[in-house]
């Protein structure tokens, strides 16, 4: 009998849940969905943005939420969206100018202003494999040379015909990034890229692409066609062919002094400056206790202009109509946001603390709608002003089971879950890792405990293929249920959530050929060009025992300086597991040198 009346008892909790979740039904998902889908790609700082943007605003309008701390329900920021040729650019041979965007260009992360002449170094394909356990077992262009205050020249990519072992060990020294950043550690004055004679390409130029990281470097960087550079070899009496047949092959010729030539620049780039908005409205709480931040970003891919687009070659310059990333996590949340009001206007949810409807942009450009709201606080610990963040990221492919991540943010989620998701009955799959590729980073660095719903990646991910045709809808209502379930359950708890700062988890194997680990978050929307400023650092890590925290820039790295994100990374896998090297910070204004030691990543 007491077993019965325990089972009556949690059918009337279920049925008491369930009702009136009437406003977060598969129909209305839909429907916002494909509204989304339609409008465009909407990459961050687009016209389909500004309209994906509208289209939100009007939804909170007609659900009768409030404006967040604004008078709007848009809350703009600016971004870097590109980079621009400016109208004082040249590239002067022996006095002679070259023809702009015909002989050469600038690369995005070339250094600006005016460049005195200097003279040429050919350094082959400008790799240095950092020293093996062996004397004189690395790659190195740069044997014998001098290249101090001179321009270099250097082939693109890497020797086409050496053993896949050998392109393994070379190809994270061949990118441009780090070919100039090894150019500057051997006092380089300039960089010229060019391809050799025997490689195929389908550009002559390198293009002014998008770049994630929009600081320009101290040395001018130019690529020129092939045309410019067979008449350099060709004065000489040099093969460049057979130089390359040479160098592809993994044999070894020596660079040389290109001589009689005087090379001079200007290099002007602008940066093109967008906006973007974040759109937020929220529900008051009858106290001031922190609130409860729900997000999910509405941005995607535009045509596919950024690298992170995966179309096939005939799908290029398509619409990427993102419908799982992120359409399904906004419809997701307009339909929470409508459950939660409604609950509120009939007598059945009288919230303690305020719940924030956060529906962010620049996610795709790397987290910089969300980056930018918890930076406008001005504090290292949000804890005092978010209890929690909830966070919705491609939940419209439901299959077997649902992804909660972020549960080792805090010990008490996984008690929520299960208390929360026993009137859904999903099948749950909890992820303790809080370091996501997703907004949810934002508020977990700056102290907030974090949650994120999501169903796995897919072919179609980041692909015009991503559409509202494949979407689970049934299940985006069930997981945007189990989402309004916490959001509730936490605006009504007067007890904060405990936080738990956590180790980050090493990867299986090695990370784009990388041993070497630090633990630093770096702030990947920080311009400045002056280093590198972290967000935070993993608990455990050896930058978090070498004294390294967040709102630190780091500047130097085993006496390489650094200027960008991407000298970092290079310098990273220059270091070896378990050797102390010095580094160099900028705290508050002052530089500060301390010791850290790199631990492995395996």
């Amino acid at each position: 009998m007491k077993l019965i009346l325990l089972l009556l008892v949690a059918l009337q909790i279920q049925a008491a849940d369930a009702k009136p979740t009437a406003a977060i039904n598969s129909t209305k998902i839909k429907n916002h969905v494909i509204n989304l889908t339609e409008i465009g790609g909407r990459l961050t700082g687009s016209d389909s943005e500004a309209k994906a943007a509208s289209y939100i605003d009007n939804e909170l309008k007609r659900i009768g939420l409030r404006p967040w701390h604004s008078q709007s329900y848009k809350h703009p920021f600016e971004f870097t969206a590109g980079t621009n040729l400016g109208k004082n650019n040249s590239l002067t041979i022996n006095g002679q100018a070259l023809e702009l965007n015909k002989d050469y260009r600038p690369l995005v992360f070339s250094g600006l202003g005016d460049f005195e002449k200097a003279g040429l170094v050919f350094v082959g394909y400008g790799i240095t494999e950092p020293e093996g356990d062996k004397a004189g077992e690395n790659y190195d262009s740069y044997t014998h040379l001098d290249v101090k205050d001179k321009w270099v020249l250097i082939m693109r990519f890497m020797p086409e015909d050496i053993s896949t072992e050998q392109r393994i060990k070379i190809n994270r020294f061949s990118s441009e990034r780090n070919k100039v950043l090894n150019a500057r550690q051997h006092g380089a004055k300039g960089v010229i890229f060019v391809h050799g004679p025997n490689t195929i390409v389908k550009k002559q130029l390198i293009p002014l692409t998008f770049d994630a990281s929009t600081a320009h470097g101290s040395m001018p960087v130019v690529s020129i066609s092939n045309e410019v550079g067979q008449k350099w070899f060709g004065k000489m009496d040099k093969n460049w062919k057979s130089i390359q047949k040479k160098l592809d092959a993994g044999k070894f010729v020596m660079g040389f002094d290109i001589p009689d030539l005087q090379i001079s620049a200007s290099i002007d780039l602008i940066q093109e400056k967008k906006i973007g908005k974040n759109v937020i409205a929220y529900l008051k709480g009858s106290t001031n206790l922190p609130a409860v931040i729900l997000g999910a970003h509405y941005d995607h891919l535009g045509h596919g202009e950024s690298s992170t687009s995966l179309a096939r070659a005939d799908e290029m310059g398509f619409v990427h109509p993102g419908a799982d990333d992120n359409a399904s996590g906004v419809a997701g949340l307009l339909s929470i946001a409508e459950y939660l009001l409604m609950m509120k206007n009939e007598g059945k949810l009288t919230p303690k603390r305020d719940i924030i409807f956060a529906f962010w942009s620049g996610e795709e450009l790397g987290l910089l709608g969300s980056n930018h709201f918890v930076k406008t606080f001005d504090k290292k610990d949000l804890s005092e002003t978010f209890m929690a963040n909830l966070n919705m990221d491609m939940i419209g492919r439901l299959r077997d089971a649902a992804v909660i991540q972020g549960t080792g943010s805090s010990s008490q989620w996984n008690e929520i879950i299960e208390q929360r998701n026993a009137p859904i009955g999903l099948n749950i799959t909890l992820q303790e890792d809080a370091y996501l590729p997703t907004d949810a980073m934002s508020f977990y660095l700056f102290n907030a405990p974090v949650l994120s719903a999501f169903t796995g990646s897919h072919a179609e991910y980041h692909s015009p293929r991503d559409t509202a045709d494949l979407i689970n809808y049934n299940g985006i209502a069930r997981i945007s249920k189990l989402v309004a379930l916490i959001a509730r359950g936490l605006s009504l708890q007067e007890q904060p959530l405990d936080y738990q700062k956590q180790q980050r988890k090493k990867e299986k194997g090695t990370r784009g050929g990388m041993r070497a680990y630090l633990g630093t978050i770096p702030d990947y929307a920080s311009e400045d060009g002056k280093g590198v400023l972290l967000s935070g650092v993993t608990q455990g890590s050896p930058a978090e025992k070498a004294g390294l925290q967040s709102g630190d820039t780091l500047i130097e790295i085993a006496g390489t300086k650094i200027e960008n994100i991407y000298d970092f990374t290079y310098i990273l896998q220059a270091l070896k597991v378990g050797k102390t090297v010095k580094a160099k910070i900028k705290r508050d204004g002052k530089i500060i040198e301390m010791e850290v030691t790199p631990s492995s990543r395996q």
